[in-house]
């Protein structure tokens, strides 16, 4: 994925356009020209915001499909003692989704700041905005409730284990 501009490389970036509306400007050209290069970021985004939202959507299709089939698995998992997260990989994983995902909705905030320094509102832009919002947050609790599954599954497993480890003990400690 591409990455949106962030602290210095959204104030260099909103400085050149800044400069170039000036120099246009200067330049004789009416105001809606020399506004083109600011229409034509916002269009930029939109189109990125549209790519990243359809990208979501896919990884929040997975979390939702995941989840369902670690709930519906379990229980013939817990009897056969499968699908164990010891060391945490997949939640450790999804965190990990999870925070990008949340960097993601930062570099959002941060463009929607830079546009507002420029002094320039987009309905479309924003619309796109929310709704990336939305997904990412809307994908982070179908990954939060992921990790819950697995944390559940893997909590019933250690259990019958255990039971099981107590169990054999108790039989040895008889014989």
């Amino acid at each position: 994925m591409s990455q949106f501009p962030t602290g210095a490389s959204a104030r260099r970036l909103v400085s050149a356009v800044q400069k170039l509306e000036r120099n246009l400007s200067t330049a004789g050209l009416p105001r809606f020209v020399a506004r083109l290069p600011t229409c034509w970021l916002s269009w930029h985004y939109c189109r990125m915001l549209d790519q990243k939202i359809a990208r979501i959507k896919r990884i929040r299709g997975k979390f939702d499909r995941w989840g369902p089939a670690i709930r519906e698995a379990s229980p013939v998992a817990q009897e056969k003692m499968e699908m164990l997260d010891l060391d945490h990989s997949m939640r450790t994983d999804i965190e990990f989704t999870k925070s990008t995902m949340m960097d993601l909705r930062d570099y959002c905030v941060d463009i929607g700041r830079m546009f507002d320094e420029l002094g320039y509102d987009s309905a479309a832009l924003k619309r796109r905005q929310t709704a990336f919002i939305d997904m990412l947050e809307a994908s982070c609790a179908s990954a939060s409730r992921m990790q819950e599954a697995l944390t559940r599954h893997d909590d019933a497993v250690l259990a019958k284990l255990r039971a099981e480890a107590d169990a054999t003990a108790a039989h040895s400690a008889r014989a």
